[in-house]
C-alpha cells in the first residue's frame, strides 16, 4: 500500500511517514501541490494525506489533480479547525474523509484503514465488472455465431424445400401422369408437412435477422383497413371447414400507416393463425381495428382455451414452449410478431379474463398491437410485450 503525503510542514510529513512506515505502508513525501502531481503522474498510490493550505496551491486543487490523474486514489484531506469548511467542501469534490491538525494518528490510522478498505472494495468491484464484461462479450460472440449457423442452414433448407413442393405440386396437378387417390392422398400428407418445415425455417431466418440487426425495415405509407381485408380473404376457406364463425370490427377510416407493409401483415398473419388454431369448432375470432390520433389499435381475438397468468410473458420468448393442460405451445410466430412490432416502436400484449371462471373451452384470448402512425425513430433495443 503505497501513502503520499502532501504538506509544507516537514516535521510533520517526517512524523506521520514514521508510523505509517512502521504500520508496512510505503510511503513518500510531498512539499508542494507540483510535487505531489508529479509523484501521481509517475506511480499510483493507493491514499493521498493532502493539506488544505499548501505554499504553491489551494489544496482543493491538488485533490482534483490527484484525483484526475487517478480515480481509485482515496483522498484524506488534512485540515486545522479554522479551514473545515475548505474539507468539507473537498468531500463533496471526491475527498473521503478529513482529519483534523495537528494530527491525532491513532485516530488518522482509523480513517486511513477505512479508506483503503473502500478502495479495496471498489478495485475489487470493477475488476469483477470488468471480468463480467469480457464474458459477457464471449457470450455476445457466441450467441452472434449461433445466429449466422442459423441462418446458414436455415437458407441451405429453404431452397430444397422450396423445390421439393414445386415438384410435389405438379405430380399433384397430373403434370406428370394420373395419379389414384392412395397416391394423391399419401403425397398431400407430405406437401402439407413441407410446408410446415418451409414455415418452421422461414420463421428462423427471421429470428436470425432480428437477432444480428440485419431485418431490413422498408416503410412505405399503406392503409391498414385494405391489408387487412387481403388478409382475411385468404382465411375464409380454412374458417369454414373449422365451423369458426369469423367476427370483424374495422374502423373503416382508421387511417394509413407509414411502416414496413410485409412485416406488419407477417404479425396480422401470425396473430390469426393463433388463433384460428386455438379456437375450437363452433368457436368464433374477431379481429378488430381503430384509428387513433397518432396510433393505429389492432386486436385478434378467439374463444379458445385462453392463457393463465403465469403464461402471458412466456407466449413471446424465443423458443419458448409452453405445455399444459389445454395449453399447448405457440411456436415461433408470436416472438416474431413481438419482435417486428418492437422494431416500428410498438408495443404488444396479450390479455386474457380470469379463465378459471368461466366455461371450459371458451375462456378466449386478445393479442393486442398498437403502432404509430409515422414510424421514423430508430427501433427499441428491448421489444417487450407490454402495454
Amino acid at each position: 500500500m503505497n501513502i503520499l503525503i502532501i504538506d509544507d510542514d516537514p516535521n510533520a510529513r517526517k512524523t506521520m511517514g514514521k508510523i505509517l512506515s512502521a504500520k508496512g505502508f510505503e510511503v513518500e513525501e510531498a512539499g508542494t501541490g507540483d510535487d505531489a502531481i508529479r509523484s501521481c503522474r509517475t506511480k499510483f498510490f493507493n491514499l493521498a494525506l493532502i493539506d488544505v493550505r499548501l505554499p504553491d496551491t489551494n489544496g482543493l486543487e491538488v485533490l482534483k489533480a490527484v484525483r484526475g490523474i487517478n480515480e481509485d486514489t482515496i483522498a484524506i484531506m488534512m485540515t486545522g479547525y479554522a479551514s473545515l469548511d475548505s474539507s468539507i467542501e473537498a468531500m463533496n469534490k471526491g475527498a473521503y474523509s478529513y482529519i483534523t491538525k495537528p494530527v491525532n494518528m491513532d485516530a488518522a490510522l482509523v480513517v486511513i484503514g477505512k479508506g483503503l478498505e473502500k478502495q479495496r472494495l471498489s478495485l475489487e468491484n470493477k475488476r469483477l465488472l470488468k471480468e463480467l464484461q469480457e464474458a459477457n462479450d464471449k457470450l455476445k460472440q457466441l450467441d452472434k455465431r449461433k445466429s449466422d449457423f442459423v441462418a446458414n442452414v436455415s437458407h441451405e433448407f429453404k431452397n430444397p424445400l422450396a423445390v421439393i413442393k414445386e415438384a410435389l405440386s405438379q405430380v399433384l396437378d397430373g403434370l406428370t401422369g394420373e395419379i389414384n387417390p392412395k397416391q394423391k392422398n399419401i403425397i398431400e400428407v407430405v406437401k402439407n408437412n413441407i410446408e410446415r418445415l418451409i414455415r418452421l425455417v422461414t420463421d428462423l431466418l427471421d429470428l436470425a435477422k432480428i437477432e444480428s440487426g440485419k431485418m431490413e425495415m422498408r416503410r412505405e405509407n399503406f392503409d391498414m383497413v385494405i391489408l387487412i381485408n387481403e388478409i382475411l380473404a385468404n382465411y375464409k376457406r380454412e374458417l369454414e371447414k373449422k365451423e369458426i364463425s369469423l367476427k370483424t370490427d374495422i374502423q373503416k377510416d382508421a387511417g394509413a400507416v407509414s411502416a414496413d407493409r410485409d412485416k406488419i401483415s407477417e404479425v396480422v398473419i401470425n396473430l390469426l393463425n393463433n388463433a384460428i388454431k386455438y379456437t375450437p369448432a363452433g368457436g368464433e375470432v374477431g379481429i378488430k381495428l381503430i384509428g387513433k390520433e397518432n396510433e393505429l389499435y389492432c386486436e385478434v381475438s378467439d374463444t379458445g382455451p385462453g392463457i393463465p397468468e403465469e403464461y402471458k410473458d412466456k407466449i413471446f420468448d424465443k423458443f419458448e414452449r409452453i405445455t399444459a393442460e389445454k395449453i399447448e405451445g405457440t411456436g415461433l410466430g408470436l416472438p416474431i410478431a413481438k419482435d417486428i412490432v418492437g422494431l416500428h416502436n410498438g408495443r404488444i400484449w396479450v390479455e386474457s379474463p380470469a379463465w378459471e371462471n368461466l366455461p371450459i373451452g371458451r375462456q378466449g384470448s386478445r393479442f393486442i398491437f398498437v403502432l404509430p402512425k409515422d414510424f421514423r425513430g430508430e427501433a427499441k433495443k428491448d421489444h417487450g410485450a407490454e402495454r
